[in-house]
């Protein structure tokens, strides 16, 4: 394995992340996108959905398993099922 490998996988925990900013969202090892508007993105996580509402939301950035979304962020929420 290689010395970057290794360093990924110390900084990124293998079930998931989420880091909240003021005005983004840093999302990694998302399983789904479930809804996309401009209010309101949810995303399927392996034991909870995860729900962002807020105003000019949209997604910078989305790799297989890792997503940046921007926006006016309001309420950050989980859903489980």
């Amino acid at each position: 394995m290689h010395m970057k490998d290794n360093l990924i996988n110390f900084l990124y925990d293998k079930k998931y992340f989420i880091n909240i900013y003021d005005e983004y969202i840093h999302l990694f090892n998302y399983e789904e996108l479930v809804s996309l508007s401009s209010k309101k993105i949810e995303l399927k996580f392996k034991e909870f959905n995860l729900v962002v509402n807020g105003s000019n939301l949209f997604i910078s950035k989305m790799l297989p398993n890792e997503m940046l979304i921007k926006g006016i962020i309001d309420k950050v929420g989980f859903k489980y099922e």
